[in-house]
């Protein structure tokens, strides 16, 4: 059984903050590039890597950081949730 966040709006406006880009960039992967993992999963608002959320191993986190892509976006069953910016420290949507 696959378990995913649930979906909180249907991902129609993707609005972000300053510090992301003018149209985010769709996920480009099923699961966490880096593990592999197919829950919880992020996306780069810049790149479009998905990587795993924090309480697993935290490679979406990782790849923000290292590649100064601070915003994502989780990836739910119906499209995209809420987004986070590392830069803010808060939710942007």
């Amino acid at each position: 059984m696959e378990i995913l966040d649930p979906p909180l709006d249907d991902g129609a406006d993707r609005p972000t903050c300053e510090h992301g880009p003018a149209t985010a960039a769709d996920p480009r992967s099923a699961g966490c590039e880096e593990c592999g993992s197919r829950i919880n999963l992020r996306s780069c608002a810049h790149c479009g890597h998905v990587g795993c959320c924090e309480s697993q191993a935290g490679h979406a986190r990782g790849h923000a950081l290292a590649d100064a892509h601070p915003v994502i976006e989780q990836i739910t069953r119906d499209g995209l949730g809420w987004a986070w910016c590392y830069e803010e420290n808060s939710y942007v949507r």
